[in-house]
């Protein structure tokens, strides 16, 4: 396997991927996919939402790749201190007006807002923290232990050669609270987002990293 930034030409790629990967997860399928009639509609939604966020991480070299015969098996997305901070032009010029009409049908703005202030508790654990903003394995994969082995093999090592003293991210079903602890997270922070009197369960998970 190896481990390495994702490049420009991929950006397609990664994004259909994480895109299927995700389309059944319970963040959005708990929120936002209720303010949409239609599957396609939904469907669009999340694939547009990927696009943008995929394409703006990795114009700032933020998404790695663990691939395996020219195939890429997981996607990660890192963010730190020491990383490029994200602004709203730069969501923009990678696509983001075509994000526009969800703020107005779709409360788009809340559902960022909700995303926003989970993915911050984590953060905030020290300066050397690194976060894991994505962990998206090809659904071709799953079941293979893709995902550990992307953790412990290539993620930890990575952001402690770049002087991470812990490693946190936020998940939202009990099933990957339970695979984030085999792998020696923590739980830090355990409650529930509101949207539009719909509410999902958001844990926040960190793992101190030895020298």
């Amino acid at each position: 396997m190896n481990f390495r930034h994702a490049v420009m030409p991929e950006i397609k790629q990664l994004s259909e991927l994480t895109a299927i990967a995700f389309n059944d997860y319970a963040l959005y399928q708990k929120t936002i996919r209720q303010t949409f009639r239609h599957e396609a509609a939904y469907q669009q939604f999340i694939q547009r939402l990927h696009d943008v966020h995929i394409a703006t991480n990795v114009h700032q070299q933020k998404v790695f790749i663990v691939e395996e015969k020219n195939k890429i098996l997981s996607i990660v997305i890192l963010e730190a201190d020491t990383l490029p901070k994200t602004t709203l032009w730069q969501y923009i010029k990678n696509g983001g007006l075509k994000m526009l009409p969800y703020f107005f049908h779709n409360n788009l703005a809340q559902f960022l807002a909700v995303l926003d202030e989970a993915e911050k508790l984590p953060q905030k654990q020290s300066q050397a923290n690194w976060h894991v903003n994505l962990l998206a394995v090809n659904p071709d994969n799953q079941g293979q232990h893709i995902g550990s082995r992307t953790l412990t093999d290539f993620v930890i090592p990575y952001v402690k050669s770049k002087g991470a003293q812990s490693l946190s991210l936020i998940t939202n079903t009990q099933h990957n609270v339970t695979f984030y602890q085999k792998n020696n997270f923590k739980i830090t922070d355990e409650r529930t987002l509101n949207f539009k009197g719909q509410q999902v369960k958001n844990w926040s998970l960190v793992q101190m990293l030895a020298d």
